[in-house]
């Protein structure tokens, strides 16, 4: 019997109604703004990573709760290394260092982060109230969606994530392909046949993305730690003003807060885009249309912090548009969330619409309640917090590398599997060197194995005459159009941008 929208809702907060689901709502929470604030570049990739092995052997439902509290509260708490020491945050946060550091060092640092955190807090609902209201929306449409069409609209995906993906769309496409290919090793599901087994037991059933995850984002960031020894070197300006100047701003400027608020929710629904522009995007709209900006914007304008932070908050309500409905992700954070998602027994997209729409709204409530306890978190703990960016390497080196090993033997308790990792950890390290984007090698593998389910299905049930539907000539149509305009401007942005603004785009293969 099809469940109804409030039913489900009322059931998806039911769910959570849970201690434990409270404690590692709390646990990601409090992990996400550890992240957020350390100066060594760990952003939400990293923790889902290391999260994943641990997180796909509880409950759905808790587990959920952490890697949803940790990306949540991440993109709250970024502000701090670019209001407290110029340095430009995690993606999504860069921009504002263009406004919060002179706010700092004119002894304004309280009033840039209160403008932050009410901004990220408003982004984050306004995202929320978005995916909340896409899923009867969309509701209708997602019915009418079978095989063919889902396959067309997973390829559309991949493709344009693997073009956007980086500063050379080829290379995108050679990390995508090599994701299919991983994906294809061990038993087919379908017709039983073996791939790349090599004789080899071990590889029957494929090679745990979640190590793959693990290996390719945990690895180079802690041999990167330990190479470059990255550390906050200079001294925080003084955090002096009121949280309380910063929210009266937000508050004032509340029209700023939603424009930039949607075009993170679009950002996040476009594919490939992601974190590593929506700030820049945000900042450029403020500028242009925002009174006096041309005198004040790049010397200190709050509102040059207001715009980025609640469009990066608000963007995680778009990538969970197209992750819960549609069923292929938007940046790495996504893909690895579907991996703990297929894990737990839920096939995102539609199926999960159709059977599991009450964690379809516990994830939304989840979202919502992460991005409240997140922005009380930055007002009560700013001061506390701040000291966290003064972390050193020395001590995440070894704690990086510990739980990537245990969080690798964990899966399987199989010492092939710290091989594994090894092996493709250096991968990752290489292809991080050589700017072969790792996020869109993990769409490959996610989606790989989802499309190849879906064109068997569509095969079985309409053998070739599936490429004929309406609805699949009208998506392969777009996917082709959309395909070559993208990969033709980005190629050509390539050549013509400033230095400054591909440098900008350039750090989307980390996002």
């Amino acid at each position: 019997m099809e469940t109804s929208l409030f039913d489900a809702a009322a059931q998806g907060f039911l769910n959570i109604m849970q201690w434990k689901v409270f404690f590692a709502l709390l646990m990601g929470v409090g992990i996400g703004t550890f992240t957020a604030v350390a100066p060594q570049g760990l952003g939400t990739p990293l923790v889902y990573a290391i999260a994943l092995p641990v997180v796909i052997k509880w409950e759905p439902i808790t587990g959920i709760a952490l890697l949803i509290g940790a990306s949540s509260v991440s993109a709250i708490c970024a502000a701090y290394l670019p209001i407290l020491f110029g340095i430009p945050g995690g993606s999504g946060s860069q921009a504002t260092v263009l406004d919060g550091y002179p706010m700092g060092k004119r002894g304004e640092g309280r009033r840039a982060l209160g403008a932050s955190f009410m901004a990220g807090g408003m982004g984050c609902l306004i995202g929320t109230l978005t995916l909340a209201m896409a899923v009867p929306a969309t509701r209708p449409l997602i019915y009418l969606m079978g095989s063919p069409e889902l396959f067309v609209v997973m390829l559309w995906g991949l493709s344009m994530v693997a073009v956007l993906a980086g500063r050379r769309p080829i290379k995108g496409l050679i990390a995508a392909a090599f994701g299919l290919l991983i994906a294809t090793v061990g038993q087919q599901a379908q017709s039983g046949v073996m791939r790349f087994v090599f004789d080899e037991p071990y590889l029957l059933d494929g090679i745990s993305i979640s190590i793959i995850a693990l290996a390719l984002f945990g690895i180079p960031s802690a041999l990167d730690l330990a190479l470059t020894k990255l550390g906050v070197e200079q001294q925080p300006v003084p955090l002096k003003g009121s949280l309380f100047d910063g929210v009266r701003d937000t508050l004032r400027e509340w029209w700023l807060v939603i424009r930039c608020s949607f075009l993170g929710v679009w950002v996040g629904i476009v594919p490939g885009l992601g974190s590593q522009v929506v700030d820049w995007l945000a900042y450029g709209h403020a500028a242009q249309t925002a009174k006096g900006a041309r005198e004040t914007f790049g010397k200190g304008d709050v509102r040059g912090v207001i715009a980025p932070e609640s469009a990066n908050d608000a963007k995680d309500g778009g990538d969970l548009i197209t992750t819960l409905l549609l069923g292929f992700p938007q940046g790495v954070a996504t893909a690895l969330f579907i991996v703990a998602l297929l894990a737990w027994g839920y096939l995102p997209g539609p199926e999960m619409v159709k059977k599991n729409l009450d964690v379809v709204y516990s994830v939304i409530w989840i979202q919502g309640i992460a991005g409240i306890i997140g922005t009380l978190i930055g007002f009560v703990l700013a001061g506390q917090l701040a000291k966290l960016a003064e972390v050193r390497y020395t001590f995440m080196v070894p704690t990086l590398f510990l739980f990537i090993l245990m969080g690798a033997f964990s899966v399987n308790r199989d010492p092939l599997d710290l091989v594994v990792v090894v092996a493709f950890g250096i991968l990752g390290y290489f292809m991080r060197r050589f700017a072969y984007p790792r996020p869109a090698m993990i769409l490959g593998l996610v989606l790989g194995d989802l499309m190849e389910k879906y064109l068997y299905r569509s095969m079985a049930a309409y053998g070739f005459t599936w490429l004929a539907r309406p609805a699949v000539i009208v998506l392969l149509i777009l996917a082709a159009v959309s395909f070559f305009f993208t990969l033709r401007g980005r190629l050509k942005s390539d050549s013509d941008s400033p230095t400054s603004l591909r440098g900008a785009m350039g750090t989307a293969d980390e996002s």
